[in-house]
């Protein structure tokens, strides 16, 4: 894997690689933490790039598919006598306190011999209050810790990634310059994405394997995506100094750019009538360049 597969425009990508290329001289375990779909394997793998000249060889292993403590003893046995291996090991804090000791004794005997990375969620810190999570195996692995953004939190890294997806999906369905119109390109950058950067791989195949045509528009969209469950979102970031009336104009106008402009399905997720929404979209002036402009019937 080449370092220039890894796309990092935006400030905390940019801040992750550095921090790994920094990380590399060291012997500590490497611990990456990170929403599902983040790329945590992706970048466990660039990371063994960095140093496999002292850790030639690569192993993953995944707790979170370790549905029994026989699993998980089979994955602790073929751990040992590894020499000069990176060692991947994800969702660690579904191990047991027994074998959270054993890890951490691996950790500590096979220093220099093996180079540990780590993965798991980014409340782990909040498992070690509530006892899940050794507190001795956290203060081991934490030193070296990288936390990997959302893709909603690398919105600069969007359009180059699509473009890289769009490749690499392309050669899969024989399909060469597939391109996307600027507006499926606004609503790209607009979506929240729940599933990360797997979603929107996965969102960018359905359009391609579903519609054999050279630029993918939002028509081309799955009408799946619209039909996710909506729940209140505690984290909602909400700034002081600014009016009413500016949120309310941009809460409206990002919901309509998630439903492809469809005001009825916008008006159900804002919990509004349908002429209520049409009502806010004269005010603001949020028609589409191809909008009409008749009313909504009574």
């Amino acid at each position: 894997m080449e370092e220039s597969n890894f796309i990092a425009l935006s400030p905390s990508t940019r801040k992750i690689l550095d921090r790994m290329k920094q990380a590399v001289s060291s012997d500590l375990p490497v611990l990456f933490l990170g929403e599902a779909g983040t790329g945590k394997s992706y970048l466990g793998y660039l990371f063994h790039s960095f140093c496999k000249d002292r850790f030639p060889h690569y192993q993953v292993f995944d707790f979170s598919i370790s549905e029994s403590e026989a699993e998980t003893s089979e994955i602790f046995s073929k751990l040992d006598g590894k020499v000069g291996a990176t060692i991947f090991l994800e969702a660690i804090s579904n191990l047991n306190p027994n074998f959270q000791v054993q890890l951490l004794q691996k950790i500590r005997n096979e220093k220099g011999k093996n180079r540990y990375i780590l993965s798991d969620q980014p409340d782990l810190s909040e498992k070690v209050k509530s006892g899940k999570v050794q507190e001795s195996l956290m203060t081991e692995i934490q030193t070296l810790q990288v936390k990997i953004p959302t893709l909603r939190e690398r919105k600069e890294d969007i359009p180059p990634l699509t473009r890289f997806f769009l490749d690499l999906i392309g050669k899969r369905y024989n399909r060469k310059n597939i391109k996307i119109s600027e507006k499926l390109g606004k609503f790209l950058l607009e979506y929240d994405y729940p599933g990360n950067l797997h979603q929107l791989k996965n969102l960018l195949e359905a359009m391609v394997s579903m519609h054999n045509v050279k630029t993918l528009d939002t028509k081309h969209l799955p009408p799946e995506l619209f039909e996710t469950g909506y729940k209140q979102n505690n984290n909602l970031s909400v700034r002081t100094g600014i009016p009413l009336r500016d949120y309310e104009r941009e809460i409206i106008r990002r919901n309509l750019i998630l439903v492809n402009g469809n005001r009825e399905k916008a008006a159900r997720i804002l919990g509004i009538s349908e002429r209520t929404i049409y009502r806010k979209i004269t005010e603001f002036e949020l028609f589409d360049s191809e909008d009409g402009k008749n009313p909504p019937s009574s």
